[in-house]
């Protein structure tokens, strides 16, 4: 009896349907293939922790130096989320939706959060943690329409300076609070979308204004009269940027993401279904660059890096937000940060007419349910059917109160079936087997193999390898 063998899980989703790096799929969600083991366990779910009276979406998050995470509202509010989960509402910008926000220290030895409307700059000074909700006189409009109206003024600290994306141009802050409007410009027809800082530079990711079907990078230094690189990225404009292992950008709405040296402009993945990401949701874990989509097939927070030299680069849909694992609809996630080891993500969710927002953060007590879907495969014999008989699952020893399913599909269906037990059960939950036998019984000339993993609170199964067997006969199409 032949078998087909899929024993590594290192490679990620991969960017075709039946071939890849070694260890790729075709997709899957909620999967760890980053730790020690080669194998297949259960990331972290994510939980609801939207705090009451929300009304409006968060479009920055800035953990701050005094503990807080300061969270930017799109209609102007600003709340605190203290460390231990704890929410406050802190203020509301008279000047409305909130448009970039960083926080930055000054010669006078404050540090001070940051914030821009779509006209002003504004500061509230952190002297030890804030009390919330601030009182009158803590933020002060310092800068009070100054800047060009956009739809984003992006903030990030570059060149000890704090940096502010400013339609064509580039506004600054700089260590004594000087503030200048614009001390380059990007024209014509280039709006600054966001913003990055590499070694001493600070790089501008564009798009046009005439909505031309390309953005751009580009670089400059406070030494320097203008820009010194600009590199033409072939994607409908620059959304966000993110440095991990290198620094990587997405672009337009079809999930793009590239890498780009100012010399190559290389597209490395794309987000399967598509999908845009704002400036502020992007985010570090563990070394991996952390991306959330929204306006394609599958909402949420992505990563795309790997841990350690000798291991592949991966592309991988960590996180599903609760919301559409309810089933309801994602309209736009606004912001991620990581803050001590939390995954925190902002979002809208539509029903109708109703909008309503939501802040989610990965669980530190609760595992999702992971799925694995495999490659397409056909043996080195497309134009022969073969006749698929059973699928094995090795696993380590089932944990009590976990469970696996395995599932098939054929010849391009569209929806899975699942593989049976031996008693016409689908899902197996045998505690401490290290092993399960699924029958299938089909014919097909292209095969594709699933799994599906339960875990019980914090406990995931850990599945080692998933082996389909044939018979040794091939039939004629």
């Amino acid at each position: 009896m032949l078998s087909y063998v899929i024993k590594s899980f290192r490679g990620g989703i991969s960017d075709e349907n039946d071939k890849g790096i070694p260890g790729s799929f075709k997709h899957g969600y909620a999967l760890d293939i980053h730790k020690k083991a080669d194998s297949l366990t259960c990331k972290q779910t994510m939980a609801d922790v939207t705090p009451a009276a929300m009304s409006d979406l968060i479009r920055f998050m800035v953990p701050a130096s005094d503990g807080t995470t300061y969270c930017f509202g799109s209609a102007g509010s600003i709340w605190a989320r203290s460390g231990d989960g704890a929410w406050n509402f802190a203020y509301s910008d008279e000047n409305g939706a909130i448009k970039g926000a960083a926080e930055w220290k000054l010669s006078d030895g404050n540090n001070y959060l940051v914030w821009a409307t779509a006209t002003s700059v504004a500061r509230a000074a952190m002297n030890g943690s804030l009390a919330v909700p601030w009182a009158a006189g803590v933020a002060t409009q310092d800068y009070k329409t100054t800047l060009n109206s956009a739809a984003w003024h992006t903030m990030a600290q570059a060149n000890g300076q704090l940096m502010i994306a400013n339609l064509e141009s580039l506004a600054t802050i700089d260590y004594d609070g000087n503030y200048e409007v614009s001390v380059m410009n990007i024209r014509p027809g280039n709006i600054v979308k966001c913003l990055e800082e590499r070694d001493d530079y600070v790089i501008l990711g564009s798009y046009r204004s005439d909505n031309a079907e390309e953005g751009h990078l580009w670089s400059w230094i406070a030494t320097a009269t203008n820009w010194v690189q600009k590199k033409r990225i072939p994607v409908k404009g620059v959304n966000a940027l993110i440095t991990g292992e290198m620094m990587i950008l997405q672009g337009g709405s079809d999930g793009d993401i590239f890498f780009s040296d100012f010399t190559n402009a290389i597209l490395l993945h794309s987000i399967p279904g598509g999908g845009t990401t704002n400036p502020g949701a992007v985010s570090l874990e563990e070394g991996k660059a952390l991306l959330a989509s929204h306006g394609g097939t599958y909402p949420g927070v992505w990563s795309y890096g790997k841990r350690g030299k000798n291991r592949s680069v991966a592309l991988t849909y960590d996180y599903r937000l609760t919301g559409a694992v309810a089933g309801s609809t994602v309209g736009e996630v606004g912001a991620i940060a990581t803050v001590s080891g939390d995954v925190l993500a902002s979002y809208t969710l539509t029903d109708g007419s109703t909008t309503t927002y939501k802040v989610d953060s990965s669980s530190t007590t609760t595992k999702a349910t992971g799925v694995y879907e495999g490659l397409e495969f056909d043996g080195g014999t497309p134009h022969l059917k073969k006749y698929f008989s059973s699928i094995k699952v090795l696993m380590n020893p089932l944990p009590s109160g976990t469970s696996i399913s395995s599932k098939f599909r054929m010849d391009g269906e569209t929806a899975w079936s699942y593989a049976v037990l031996g008693d016409g059960s689908t899902t197996y939950s045998t505690a401490d087997s290290t092993g399960a036998e699924f029958t299938i019984g089909r014919q097909a000339t292209v095969y594709e193999v699933g799994v599906e993993l339960n875990p019980t609170s914090n406990t995931s199964p850990e599945i080692l390898a998933i082996t389909t067997y044939l018979s040794d006969g091939n039939y004629e199409h």
